[in-house]
């Protein structure tokens, strides 16, 4: 890596406040992994014996078990280093599946405890926690993505009473179960793109009373896969995109004083004029700069580093930052603040050229 000093472009301005603080823009080359976050579109495999939600009814002590074939697609988001070929992080944003339909009997000789059936369900799916994935066995806590039934009916009638349940206007949900898995083959490589098969299992097992001593559970392992691009070298493939093929990751394409290597990883458009630091001198003495990320979010890990006494330039505690990380984390879309105090301070940020 060269010297970071002399790779370090800064921006045409000094903001000066009760305390004094430049701000500094930098753009590294170097070696830096390179996550590349890749949204897609993955389908439910069709293969026999795969995707079979299985339901039980249990009331009495006695059960009716049945199967559903489940369909659909899965928008997911990955986080890959096709360095490594292994991802770090899966967001299901969203899912379309359906369900064939089922009934139900439940007898203790010739008494009918239950009759129900289960007509036109539909379900999504999300992720409501982290989403990381362990980039070497390629597993993950299935507990931090949820199943949502919300369409459908559930009618029939049991030694209780009627049972008439409508899941578009009480949906019900349930978290995965145990542990997913996410697996990535290499197809191709053309150019700048190489091209992945993605296989992903999803456990899950939750319940759900319909009634006083009557109870459904569901079961099933969602398996969807499909195929999806990736960029070697993200930053390459956003200046391709962005017109600007030949624009090095120090530079400056169009002389606003923010190298574009920073645009790209701020999450940014090339033509994009963002405010990087906006002061709010909230607390007398001490001032707050607030960072603006780009729409697309931070597409690599940026190091906010500091420089006070003029002792040299090291990473910024991460008590000193709202969100308490440092370096800002892939995928990071709300501002960054930065919290300062002192007569002079002097700020950076750091990207590293993948």
């Amino acid at each position: 890596m060269g010297n970071p000093d002399r790779n370090l472009l800064t921006v045409r301005r000094l903001l000066s406040f009760r305390s004094l603080v430049a701000v500094l823009f930098g753009a590294l080359s170097g070696l830096a992994p390179a996550q590349v976050r890749v949204t897609t579109l993955l389908a439910l495999s069709d293969e026999p014996g795969s995707n079979v939600l299985n339901v039980t009814l249990s009331a009495l002590g006695i059960e009716d078990e049945e199967s559903s074939e489940l369909a659909g697609a899965v928008e997911a988001t990955l986080e890959i280093d096709p360095g490594t070929d292994q991802v770090s992080r899966l967001t299901i944003n969203s899912a379309d599946l359906t369900a064939t339909d089922m009934s139900f009997s439940l007898e203790i000789g010739p008494i009918r405890v239950a009759d129900v059936n289960l007509n036109g369900i539909e379900a999504t799916i999300s992720t409501t926690l982290g989403g990381w994935v362990d980039p070497v066995s390629g597993q993950f806590d299935a507990g931090e993505h949820e199943v949502t039934l919300d369409e459908g009916v559930i009618t029939g009638s049991s030694i209780v009473g009627e049972v008439n349940e409508n899941f578009s206007q009480s949906p019900v949900s349930g978290t995965g179960a145990g542990t997913g898995t996410v697996e990535l083959s290499r197809i191709a490589i053309k150019g700048n793109t190489v091209t992945y098969g993605v296989m992903v299992d999803l456990p899950v097992q939750f319940s759900n009373p319909l009634q006083e001593g009557v109870d459904v559970r569901v079961s099933s392992t969602v398996h969807f896969e499909g195929v999806i691009e990736v960029p070697l070298d993200p930053y390459l493939g956003w200046a391709q995109i962005q017109g600007i093929p030949d624009a090095a990751f120090e530079g400056d394409h169009d002389g606003d004083g923010v190298p574009n290597g920073l645009l790209w990883a701020l999450g940014y458009d090339a033509d994009a004029r963002p405010r990087l630091f906006v002061t709010d001198p909230l607390i007398p003495g001490q001032v707050d700069l607030i960072l603006e990320h780009g729409p697309a979010g931070i597409r690599a890990p940026i190091t906010v580093e500091g420089n006070f006494s003029q002792e040299g330039w090291t990473a910024l505690d991460p008590f000193l930052i709202l969100g308490f990380e440092n370096p800002i984390p892939v995928g990071e879309i709300l501002p960054t603040v930065v919290l300062l105090s002192g007569d002079r301070n002097f700020i950076r940020l750091r990207v590293e050229k993948p």
